[in-house]
């Protein structure tokens, strides 16, 4: 089911969204505008073409797939984010 206009972020809101995931180091769900979750990787984005996008590798099958900006309607960080994980775990070693 399509979100309202009032519901659903602002294409700034969703492009600043799409930067956070893009930096982060572990699954994302994207949640679309009518309704559907996909949780993976984003490991891709191009908001410099004419119909911009996000590349993902799917969890639990690899698939990748792609997800145009318009069709987003919320990005959570939902995935353990490993590496960071592993550099607080090393910048508390080297505190001992």
């Amino acid at each position: 089911m399509p979100m309202d206009s009032e519901a659903r972020p602002d294409s700034a809101t969703i492009s600043d969204k799409i930067e956070e995931a893009f930096r982060y180091r572990g699954d994302v769900t994207v949640e679309l505008v009518d309704g559907e979750r996909v949780a993976g990787f984003l490991y891709n984005r191009n908001a410099n073409c004419g119909a911009p996008f996000v590349q993902l590798f799917e969890t639990g099958t690899g698939r990748e797939i792609n997800v145009p900006y318009r069709c987003i309607a919320q990005i959570r960080l939902t995935g353990r984010d490993a590496a960071a994980a592993s550099a607080r775990r090393f910048e508390d070693s080297q505190r001992q």
